[in-house]
């Protein structure tokens, strides 16, 4: 079976050593070379003092598939990506490892007295699954944190845990480990030289007494060989002499030791003011550290605080950020709405328009009909006045002459019909054949109405004739007016629209006011054109394609609100990117304000140390100075006891010198007494000196032991003095960071001017949301007065229908009028032609039939006129015809219904034909 494969390669800042691939079969150990576990390249054995023997453990576990650190209770600690698993000699719990991490093991070590550093095992991993795929990397994982530290931060702070936190407490703990073993050695030094100091005071009082033992032998020496010799006068005046002479070099070393003992007294006297002073020092050193932590805590209450309130603000404006986000989510979704029923309004205002466009050509062409038919009745009115004229010229030569004016009436007649056959071929040529027959057949009939009616005259002829013309240009005046009202509708509506863009480009931002204008300016002139749909006025080629321009309009204002529509979309990204970086800079203000509070925490124990340490060093020197003092007495005391002992002496040795005078006469009688005597005591004493000699080298060596001890106590004050070194050193890290926290105030105060710019930019929002809310209730009412606008132009158009119905109703009345004239006039014509047949025979037989022809041909003609008024009025509300447009699976279907009946369906294209009138009625749109 396959098994998983770790690979540990040498990072650059590591302790050399051979890339290792290892097998994990089982757990493998990872520790410090010994003589039975040598390092090779498929264990986890390095050659490195800083490792413990028993290091850390690693393993792969085939149930999760995942593979474990674990640190064994390591002096020296192990380390994932920086990140200590364990305290100092403890056991961790299993940790997991990822392809890629970076491991170390141990941590660098310089020794003292050598000052070489010993290099730690820093090694780059590599994992491999027992298939031989990579493990998972920590990037492609979420970051879970590892096992937290044992020391955590106090109640009152937000429980966070971070790499650089934990570095700074083992870097803490590290310092206070090293602290409390160098206060051990302080102790152990301050204990030996107690003992060495108690040592030279005993030692120095054993060298006293043996210098006082070896002056008496001396003398007792001398006084021996006085008394051994046969001294004369001479001999004992020379010895006086000489005791004179010891006497005064005692006196002169006497005087000499005092001076020495009081230079002493001066030297300890100034070392005393010395310590005092340093004392003194050391107690303001205090108040001010003791100041300075006081205000240091008052300090970081402060930060507490202040970082407390930023939270809240923080949270509140994330509060509002969200908030106005979904506000501004909202606005863009009804942006999006009315933006998509403004294109639906546009695309059913486009189809409007189309529709409109047709009825408006259909009007014209309508118009250009009316208005040729008023021209060729106009021309046909002076005909018939002119041949009225010439029929009353021609009544009033009847009168006198019959048969010369029936003669002469013939080849006018003939000449009329020819001049009417000719007028209604013309108008064939210029207008349809439906309508110029029926208005020929209307002209004929009048014009033999004028012919037969001989006795109305004139005046009858005007009054038949001039009544459906006056009505007619009563008609055309009307539709006429209308147009012009309508064309100044629509310049109006121009200047409104022009003015409504110009807006819009000068102040892009509100859209929506645009826009709805825009929409608002193409609505209302394609509602008056749809009230205006009945009129016959005659519009230019301009208007006609203005409602083009009004929808390019459109679509380029609808371009523009979808650019606008994507700036408000970059806006929306560009408020999440700052409130994301405003999120980020409170999490980094959160981190340093944590790192700050450690640090201030580190600076309040290293305070209280320093305390601590000064007044143990104060309660040092005070027992030193108290033992000072003891030895100054102990000094005085001593010298007095020699003051005293030599004046005793002296005292002594004067009354020897008067006993030995006394005595010089019994000296010769005890002297051989004295000399065995002598003797013996010169033997023990021989023997008490060998002694003291042995004691003296003792006492040498003890001094040579002290020698020692003071060179210790050298290096130990070397060390103190790296120890003051280095406190200088925290106090730069502590005025550092105290600039650091300044910067972080400085951050805050930016942080809180980015937060008012947003709180500004809230308020912006806001003003704009209220503006584009007063534009809506604007727009709506817009609306509502179109609406009514609307109606009322709905009910001029029934209006001016009700009008034309009337005036259809009064042609109607006409032609019935009409026809009854010419029933009668045909009947009056028969028998006219009856009785000109008896009096004419065959030239008037010949005159009779065609006037029958004639009659018959009016009467087919009156026939055709009705007809075509009822087909008029049947286009006249043909433009009410139904039409419903139907959306079935994104397909349209028109549906369109002529007036004639005639029904015409199509797909996506509708050109609607009257069967019966053969010819397109509407394109609605392509």
């Amino acid at each position: 079976m396959p098994s998983a494969l770790a690979v540990f390669a040498c990072r650059p800042n590591s302790h050399a050593f051979q890339e290792r691939h290892v097998y994990l079969d089982e757990p493998v150990k990872i520790g410090r070379s010994v003589a039975r576990c040598r390092p090779a390249q498929n264990n986890a054995t390095f050659d490195c003092k800083v490792l413990s023997r028993n290091h850390a453990l690693v393993w792969f576990d085939h149930k999760t598939g995942k593979f474990y650190l674990q640190d064994t209770k390591s002096s020296n600690g192990t380390f994932i990506n920086s990140q200590r698993l364990s305290r100092g000699s403890e056991e961790s719990p299993p940790c997991e490892l990822l392809s890629g991490d970076i491991i170390q093991f141990g941590v660098d070590v310089t020794e003292n007295t050598r000052k070489v550093t010993h290099g730690c095992i820093v090694s780059g991993l590599k994992l491999f699954l027992p298939d031989g795929m990579e493990a998972r990397r920590r990037a492609d994982v979420i970051q879970a944190p590892l096992p937290l530290p044992v020391d955590k931060v106090a109640a009152n702070t937000p429980s966070m845990y971070s790499q650089e936190l934990f570095q700074l407490s083992q870097y803490l703990q590290e310092a206070l480990h090293r602290e409390q073993m160098l206060e051990q050695k302080l102790a152990t030094l301050q204990r030996l030289l107690a003992n060495t100091q108690e040592a030279s005071e005993s030692s120095w009082q054993a060298l006293i007494d043996e210098d006082r033992l070896l002056s008496r032998l001396e003398v007792m020496g001398s006084q021996l060989q006085a008394y051994s010799k046969s001294q004369t006068e001479e001999g004992i005046k020379k010895e006086l002499l000489s005791l004179q002479e010891d006497k005064h070099n005692y006196e002169t070393t006497a005087k000499e030791s005092l001076r020495r003992v009081l230079q002493e007294k001066i030297e300890v006297v100034r070392k005393l003011a010395e310590v005092e002073r340093s004392l003194s020092n050391s107690e303001e050193e205090c108040t001010h550290l003791k100041q300075e932590s006081e205000r240091s805590q008052e300090e970081v209450q402060e930060l507490a605080n202040k970082y407390n309130a930023a939270v809240n603000q923080i949270r509140e404006l994330a509060d509002k950020i969200k908030l106005a986000e979904g506000a501004q989510e909202e606005l863009s979704q009804r942006g999006e709405e009315e933006k998509r029923l403004l294109q639906g309004r546009l695309e059913e205002m486009e189809d409007k328009e189309q529709v409109l466009q047709a009825r408006i050509e259909a009007l014209q062409a309508d118009n250009d009909f009316t208005n040729e038919r008023l021209s060729a009745l106009q021309v046909r009115l002076e005909q018939l006045q002119e041949r009225s004229i010439k029929e009353t010229t021609s009544l009033a030569g009847a009168e006198e002459g019959p048969s010369g004016a029936q003669l002469q009436e013939l080849p006018e007649a003939n000449q009329s019909e020819k001049k009417d056959e000719d007028l209604t071929e013309d108008m064939d040529e210029d207008t349809d054949t439906d309508e110029a027959e029926t208005a020929a057949d209307e002209d004929e009939d009048d014009g033999d109405n004028c012919h037969v009616n001989n006795s109305g005259g004139d005046n009858r002829i005007q009054q038949i004739v001039c009544s459906p013309v006056k009505q007619l240009k009563e008609a055309v005046g009307t539709s006429i007016h209308k147009l012009s009202n309508f064309e100044e509708v629509i310049d109006a509506h121009l200047q409104n629209n022009q003015t409504a863009e110009d807006d819009s480009l000068a102040s892009p931002d509100p859209l929506r006011d645009a826009k709805e204008s825009d929409m608002s300016d193409t609505l209302s002139p394609s509602k008056d054109r749809s009230s205006d749909d009945t009129s016959d006025g005659n519009m230019d080629d301009q208007d006609l394609n203005e409602p083009q321009n009004r929808a390019a309009l459109l679509r380029d204002e609808l371009q523009r609100a979808g650019l606008d529509c994507e700036d408000t979309e970059q806006v929306i990204h560009y408020l999440h990117r700052e409130l994301l970086q405003a999120q980020d800079l409170a999490n980094t203000g959160k981190t340093r304000c944590l790192e700050l509070q450690a640090l201030l925490e580190e600076e309040r124990k290293n305070n209280s140390h320093q305390t601590e340490e000064s007044t143990k060093q104060i309660q040092y020197l005070q027992s030193q100075l108290a033992r000072l003092q003891v030895d100054m007495e102990s000094l005085r005391d001593q010298r007095e006891k020699t003051i005293c002992s030599t004046r005793e002496e002296l005292s002594l040795a004067q009354e020897e010198v008067l006993v030995l005078r006394d005595s010089l006469e019994e000296a010769g009688a005890e002297r051989e007494q004295e000399l065995s005597a002598l003797q013996v005591e010169l033997g023990t004493a021989c023997s008490e000196l060998e002694q003291w000699r042995s004691t003296a080298a003792r006492y040498q060596l003890d001094v040579e032991t002290l020698q020692q001890a003071f060179v210790q106590h050298a290096l130990l004050r070397e060390k103190t003095h790296r120890l003051q070194v280095e406190c200088d050193m925290l106090q730069g890290q502590g005025t550092s960071l105290q600039k650091e926290c300044e910067d972080l105030r400085s951050e805050r105060t930016t942080l809180l001017g980015k937060l008012q710019t947003m709180e500004d930019q809230l308020t912006s929002s806001r003003t704009q949301h209220q503006a584009l809310s007063s534009s809506l209730q604007t727009v709506e009412h817009r609306e509502e007065l179109l609406t009514q606008r609307l109606g009322s132009l709905e009910n001029q158009h029934l209006l001016d229908s009700s009008n034309l119905h009337t005036l259809l109703d009064q042609a109607k009345t006409n032609t019935h009028s009409l026809q009854k004239e010419v029933q009668t006039r045909t009947q009056h014509a028969n028998r006219r032609a009856n009785s000109m047949q008896r009096e004419t025979c065959t030239h008037h037989a010949d005159r009779g039939t065609h006037t029958n022809n004639q009659t018959y041909r009016l009467q087919g003609q009156v026939h055709a006129h009705a007809h075509t008024l009822k087909r008029e009025l049947h286009t006249r509300t043909a433009y009410k015809e139904s039409y419903t447009h139907i959306r079935t699976r994104d397909k349209r279907v028109c549906l369109c219904v002529c007036g004639c009946g005639c029904v015409y369906m199509s797909w996506y294209v509708c050109v609607c034909v009257c069967v019966c009138m053969r010819r397109p009625r509407s394109s609605w749109w392509t």
